[in-house]
């Protein structure tokens, strides 16, 4: 990630070293799990790249860090 929108949103991504701007955030989630043993938490945005592409990435709110979502 690089960077975030006043919203608190992704502003660009960096992939292979290259930069890439969101141009669009349309969706956006929260998960807060497994309190009773490691608890996870994550706040889940579904971006739009400039180029039309589509991302599901994750801010893992526990541990930090930022995580692209594979299905």
């Amino acid at each position: 990630m690089a960077g975030r929108r006043p919203d608190g949103s992704p502003a660009a991504l960096v992939e292979g070293g290259r930069r890439r701007p969101v141009a669009a955030v349309p969706d956006t989630w929260r998960i807060d799990d497994e309190w009773w043993r490691a608890p996870i938490g994550r706040h889940y945005y579904r971006l739009v790249l400039d180029d039309g592409s589509l991302r599901t990435v994750y801010e893992d709110l526990v541990n930090g860090g930022w995580w692209e979502q594979g299905y």
